[in-house]
């Protein structure tokens, strides 16, 4: 009987240094891939923010439609505690949310200041999804202590907030707005202060941004924007501390139901910069804390509104003159961007 022949024919398997090969050639591919996905997201969180910029530019464009002005910034910061009327102490983002075309935020504004503290507070933590950067945070609320602010059963915070100008009538600002470090500090925060502070409201200061500060100025005009209504910014991201999104800040601490505070209002006098963690140092010839800044967590600029509704990406580097031109809308200095 003949024996069978024995198969010369073997299974080969892998070798530890083959696995590892492979296994390399992954985790490369894997590095290669990972950034590709990361700036995909990125895009699309950063188009969910330049949508709700224009969800917001449409509001204010109805908010004309209906009212023949631009909102108002509100009277002080804290909107008033409920205490006065709708439109007369809150800021512009509780202004808009009749306009905004969604029934629950209709229901949200119903009846807000009427003097109804338990409906002020329930409405304080309601946090308002239009009004974040997904690329930065959502729906995000601040527990804090009772007083003016009355934060005990939460505040919601916002991303974004209008623009005010320097005042160039002050002296010789406007000449130095493109340098800041030849502005003393005094010249700096009068500047500021002027345009944006808190304190006694006078009637007749001269604020000069697409939304104004109730009481103390009209409300904006269409017609009141004689650099075009497609030159002047009215809303834009707002820098916030990379380490205090949880927490919030000085400047972002009571949210979207403030009134004039830097929470929803940011000055064009001061440079903007992407967001930075508490403790950075304020870049040469700044003298204005960071809370006062436009910016965004995204890498390439921080996007705007304008008074026509159209969007637009500023750098971070725009020029100080150029950006608070921008921003105010009857200076004579028609710049355009993009």
């Amino acid at each position: 009987m003949a024996s069978r022949p024995l198969s010369t024919a073997r299974r080969r398997a892998f070798t530890l240094v083959e696995l590892l090969v492979v296994i390399a050639i992954i985790g490369v591919l894997v590095a290669l891939l990972l950034p590709a996905v990361q700036a995909a997201r990125e895009a699309a969180r950063r188009s969910q923010c330049t949508n709700n910029l224009k969800q917001m530019g449409l509001a204010l464009q109805n908010h004309v439609s209906a009212l023949g002005t631009f909102p108002q910034g509100g009277t002080d910061p804290w909107h008033d505690e409920g205490t006065t009327k709708f439109d007369k102490g809150y800021g512009w983002m509780v202004q808009i949310l009749p306009y905004v075309e969604n029934a629950t935020l209709r229901d949200i504004s119903k009846g807000y200041g009427a003097g109804d503290r338990q409906r002020d507070l329930q409405v304080r933590k309601t946090p308002v999804p239009m009004y974040f950067c997904p690329s930065r945070r959502m729906n995000m609320v601040r527990i804090g202590p009772s007083g003016a602010e009355d934060c005990s059963q939460g505040c919601a915070l916002n991303d974004y907030a209008s623009a005010t100008p320097a005042n160039p009538t002050l002296g010789d600002i406007a000449a130095k707005m493109a340098d800041p470090s030849k502005m003393t500090q005094t010249e700096q925060e009068n500047s500021f202060w002027q345009n944006v502070g808190h304190g006694n409201v006078t009637k007749g200061k001269d604020y000069q941004g697409v939304i104004t500060r109730t009481v103390a100025a009209e409300p904006c005009k269409p017609k009141h924007i004689t650099d075009g209504l497609s030159n002047t910014i009215a809303i834009g991201e707002k820098r916030v501390l990379s380490d205090r999104y949880e927490l919030g800040d000085w400047c972002d601490d009571v949210g979207w139901t403030d009134g004039w505070d830097p929470d929803i209002i940011r000055y064009t006098g001061s440079r903007p910069g992407p967001d930075v963690v508490s403790g950075t140092p304020l870049p040469a010839g700044e003298r204005l804390d960071f809370g006062f800044n436009f910016g965004a967590v995204h890498p390439s600029g921080f996007n705007v509104v304008y008074a026509d509704g159209h969007i637009g990406t500023l750098q971070y580097d725009i020029d100080l003159g150029t950006f608070n031109a921008l921003g105010h809308r009857s200076d004579g200095l028609s710049v355009t961007v993009n």
